[in-house]
C-alpha cells in the first residue's frame, strides 16, 4: 500500500474484497511457501525445520484462505481494495526472496502472516497501519533493524485465526482402536479427517478460511496420529469423531543435572576492556595441559555474572574479566571426557593460575560402583532393556546393542539408534550405567552387563526437547520389541495424558517403565514420572564417592541418612509422595560416545541404576519372565522389584521405598 491510499473513501455497508480479486495474492503466497519448502534439508536442525514446516503450512493455509471467502470491509473506514493488498504482498515477497538469514526471513514472513491477520479484519484503517507496519520491517536494512524493540513477530505459541497447532490424535482409552483407523495420514494433501468431520465443519459457524485438519504421522492405522488442527477443526472433530481425544504437542527434556550457565558479561571499564586473565586447566598431580574444560568465573553467583573461556591445546583458557587478578564468588570448571570437574567459592583468581582437575579412575568406585560393581557379568541375561533417550554410541567398546531405532518425526526418523549429534553423550552414559561390558583399567562394568539393550532415540540430532508424539511412538515399539523395562531419563513440567495412556498401555502388555524424577531442587516430581503406572526414581549420592572439591560437592545437601551420614539426597532431586524407588545419581561414570568415559550426575543417571539393578533381579525370576504379557506380568515384576528394596531411612518422599539390593 502505498500514496494512492492516502486518500480512499470511506466502506459503506456491503463492501467486500473478493476473494477472486486476490488472486495475484494468493500466487505470490504459494510461491513463497514453495521458496520456504526447497530451504528444509538435511543440514537443518529439528527445530529449524519445525518452523520452516509451520510457516511454509501456515501461507498455504493463509492462500486458502484467501481463495475461498470474501472480507467484510468495516463502515466508515478507508476502502482498501484488493489491488492495494497484491501490492503490499507483491513487496514483501519481494523483499523476504532479498533475505538469506534464516532466522531473519522468518521473522519476515512472521510479519507478512501478521499483517493479513488485520486484514481479514475488515478494518481499513487498521490495514494502513499494518501495511505501514510491514514496509517498515521488510525495508533494504530489515536484515539490521530485526530484534529492535518496534520488530514484534507473532509469537510461535499463538496461532492466527487460519493456522492450525500440532496435536496428538488418541482414543478416548488406550493406544488403538477403531475410531483411530478412519484418520489417516494424508501428507501431501491437507484434507478432512473423515466423511463425518466434514460435515460436522460445515455444520459449525462460518469462518472465513477454514481448513480440514491436516495428519502428519500415524503410528498404526488404528493407533495415535500427530495431525494439525485450528480450533474449529477440534470442536468439529469433538462433533464428528467423539471417541478421539486431541491432545497438546509437548516436548521433554533430557534429566541431566543442569551445568550452571553465565547469563550476564562481566562488565569492564573501557580502559580494562582489553584486560584478560589466563589460568592453565591441567590434570591433578602433574603438568599435563587438558583441553576442552569449561572454565567459568562468576563475579556475581546471584546474577550469573562473570566470564567463561574452554581451556585450549595447551589448557589455556582466557577469561575476560578486565583485570589481571579477580575476586569471585564461585569459580566452575566443567572437565571434559575422562575428567571429574572443580568447583570452589569465594576464591582469588590470578593471572597464570593453574587449575587441577583430576583424571577419572575407572578402577576406583563411585556411588554407582560401590552398591553394584560386584554383580556377575551374566546379571541381568534374559532381560531386554530399552533406552528411550538421546541414541546410544554403538561403537563403544564396552556397550552392545542388539536393535532400536530413531523415532524423531520432524527428521523423517533418519539417523537411526545411534547418538544423536547434540547431547548424544546422555543416552549412551544411561546406556551404560544398565549394561556397560568394560573391565578396569580401561572400562567398567553396568549394574547389568548381561541384559539385551535396545536403543530408542526420540531426541533431534539437531538438538532440542523430544516429543510426546516421538516418546509413544518409542514405547510403543519398545513393548513390540519385547521389552521388560522401558529407561525413561527425561521428562518435563507439563501434565501430559498422551504419555501416560502409552506408559499405561505398555503396563497392561507386560513392560515396566522406569522414569526420572527430574532436576529442579527437590520441586514436585516431574511428568512422566509422576504417574502412578511409571515406576518413579529419585537420585541420592555419597560423599567420598567423588573428589573433593569436584562439582558434585554442590549437591551434597541434607537431609543426610540417619545410618549413614555421608549419603545424602541429591539437592538435585525432584522429590514427592510418587517416588518410587531411588538411586545412586550424583558423580556417575559410564560410556560416552567418544568410547571413552565420563561423570555426570541427574535423576537422569539414578533412574538406569534402577534399571540395570531391577533387571538383575528379573534375571534371577525366569518364571516371572516367562509369563503372558500382561498387566498380571507387569505387577508381578514389581512385586519382585520393590521387594527387594531397602530403606535409607530417608523420609517416603525423598526415597520412596529406597535403594535396591
Amino acid at each position: 500500500m502505498n500514496a494512492s491510499t492516502a486518500a480512499l473513501p470511506l466502506a459503506v455497508e456491503g463492501d467486500l474484497i473478493k476473494g477472486d480479486d486476490l488472486l495475484d495474492a494468493v500466487r505470490d503466497l504459494s510461491a513463497l511457501a514453495g521458496r520456504l519448502g526447497a530451504l528444509a534439508g538435511d543440514n537443518r536442525t529439528a527445530p529449524e525445520q519445525r518452523r520452516i514446516a509451520r510457516h511454509k503450512r501456515s501461507l498455504l493455509r493463509l492462500a486458502d484462505c484467501l481463495r475461498e471467502a470474501d472480507i467484510a470491509l468495516v463502515p466508515d473506514q478507508p476502502k482498501v481494495l484488493a489491488a492495494h493488498i497484491d501490492a503490499a504482498v507483491a513487496y514483501a515477497v519481494e523483499s523476504i526472496g532479498r533475505t538469506e538469514v534464516l532466522r531473519v526471513l522468518l521473522a519476515k514472513v512472521d510479519v507478512l502472516l501478521d499483517f493479513f491477520a488485520t486484514v481479514l479484519g475488515g478494518d481499513g484503517g487498521q490495514m494502513l497501519r499494518a501495511a505501514e507496519h510491514l514496509k517498515r520491517c521488510l525495508c533494504d536494512v530489515g536484515d539490521i533493524v530485526c530484534g529492535t524493540a518496534w520488530f514484534v513477530p507473532a509469537a510461535d505459541g499463538a496461532p492466527r485465526s487460519w493456522e492450525a497447532a500440532p496435536y496428538v490424535l488418541l482414543p478416548i482409552r488406550g493406544l488403538r482402536s477403531p475410531e483411530m483407523a478412519a484418520l489417516q495420514p494424508r501428507p501431501a494433501d491437507p484434507s478432512t479427517l473423515s466423511a463425518a468431520g466434514v460435515a460436522a465443519l460445515s455444520a459449525l459457524p462460518s469462518e472465513p478460511g477454514a481448513a480440514s485438519p491436516l495428519v502428519l504421522h500415524s503410528i498404526h492405522e488404528d493407533g495415535a496420529k500427530l495431525a494439525e488442527l485450528t480450533g474449529r477443526e477440534i470442536l468439529a472433530l469433538k462433533v464428528s469423531d467423539p471417541g478421539v481425544r486431541v491432545m497438546p504437542l509437548v516436548l521433554y527434556q533430557v534429566n541431566r543435572r543442569p551445568l550452571l550457565q553465565l547469563e550476564h558479561a562481566a562488565a569492564a571499564a573501557p580502559d580494562e576492556a582489553k584486560l584478560s586473565l589466563k589460568v592453565k586447566v591441567v590434570r591433578a598431580g602433574g603438568k599435563a595441559p587438558v583441553a576442552g574444560a569449561r572454565v567459568i568465573a562468576f563475579t556475581d553467583f546471584v546474577r550469573r555474572a562473570g566470564a567463561e573461556a574452554v581451556s585450549d591445546a595447551t589448557g589455556v583458557a582466557v577469561l575476560t574479566l578486565g583485570a589481571a587478578s579477580k575476586k569471585l564468588d564461585v569459580l566452575v570448571v566443567y572437565g571434559p571426557d575422562g575428567y571429574w570437574g572443580l568447583y570452589q567459592k569465594d576464591v582469588s583468581l590470578k593471572n597464570g593460575a593453574r587449575l587441577a582437575i583430576e583424571a577419572i579412575d575407572l578402577a576406583g568406585a563411585d556411588y554407582l560402583s560401590l552398591l553394584y560393581g560386584a554383580k556377575p557379568f551374566e546379571a541381568g541375561a534374559g532381560v531386554t532393556v530399552g533406552v528411550i533417550d538421546t541414541g546410544v554410541a554403538l561403537s563403544h567398546p564396552d556397550l552392545t546393542v542388539a536393535g532400536g531405532a530413531a523415532f524423531v518425526v520432524d527428521e523423517d526418523d533418519a539417523g537411526g539408534p545411534g547418538p544423536a549429534a547434540v547431547e548424544g553423550e546422555h543416552g549412551s552414559h544411561v546406556a551404560g550405567i544398565i549394561g556397560a561390558r568394560g573391565k578396569p583399567p580401561g572400562g567398567r562394568r553396568g549394574v547389568a552387563p548381561g541384559v539385551r539393550l535396545m536403543s530408542y532415540r526420540v531426541f533431534p540430532n539437531g538438538g532440542g526437547g523430544a516429543s510426546n508424539y516421538d516418546i509413544i511412538r518409542a514405547i510403543d515399539r519398545g513393548v513390540a520389541d519385547g521389552c521388560d523395562l522401558l529407561n525413561l531419563s527425561l521428562g518435563g513440567p507439563t501434565r501430559d495424558e498422551a504419555v501416560r495412556e502409552a506408559i499405561k498401555s505398555a503396563f497392561d502388555h507386560g513392560t515396566l517403565c522406569i522414569v526420572a524424577t527430574g532436576n529442579d531442587s527437590r520441586s514436585p516430581v516431574s511428568y512422566p514420572a509422576r504417574w502412578p503406572e511409571a515406576v518413579a526414581v529419585s537420585a541420592v549420592g555419597k560423599i567420598g564417592t567423588y573428589p573433593s572439591g569436584s562439582t558434585e560437592t554442590m549437591d551434597a545437601l541434607a537431609p543426610f541418612s540417619p545410618d549413614d551420614a555421608s549419603v545424602f539426597v541429591a539437592g538435585f532431586s525432584n522429590v514427592g509422595p510418587e517416588v518410587d524407588l531411588t538411586g545412586p545419581g550424583v558423580g556417575i561414570v559410564s560410556t560416552v560416545p567418544s568410547g571413552a568415559y565420563a561423570v555426570m550426575s541427574g535423576t537422569s543417571m539414578a533412574c538406569p541404576a534402577v534399571t540395570g539393578a531391577a533387571a538383575a533381579l528379573l534375571g534371577l525370576h525366569p518364571e516371572v519372565l516367562a509369563l503372558p504379557r500382561d498387566s498380571v506380568r507387569a505387577i508381578a515384576m514389581l512385586k519382585v522389584i520393590n521387594g527387594a528394596a531397602a530403606t535409607l531411612k530417608f523420609a517416603r518422599q525423598d526415597e520412596g521405598l529406597g535403594l535396591l539390593a
